[in-house]
């Protein structure tokens, strides 16, 4: 495991943590979301971002667990 590859982790893990802050509040506003189901067919570019860091946040973990890189 390389150590920059841990720090991208990090920062990675933090900004989507910031992005799922920002979908709950979101939801608490009730401006994304349905009352029956979170995350529902409705978008916003706040799921959108969430759903992008996700995606960053994978690709970080993916280079922790891979040698290769």
């Amino acid at each position: 495991m390389k150590l920059q590859h841990l720090l991208e982790a990090e920062q990675e893990a933090k900004r989507f943590l910031c992005r799922l802050k920002q979908v709950k509040d979101s939801e608490i506003n009730g401006r994304v979301f349905d009352e029956n189901k979170f995350g529902s067919t409705k978008s916003s570019k706040e799921t959108g971002s969430l759903k992008r860091s996700s995606l960053d946040l994978t690709r970080c973990l993916a280079k922790l667990r891979n040698d290769k890189y």
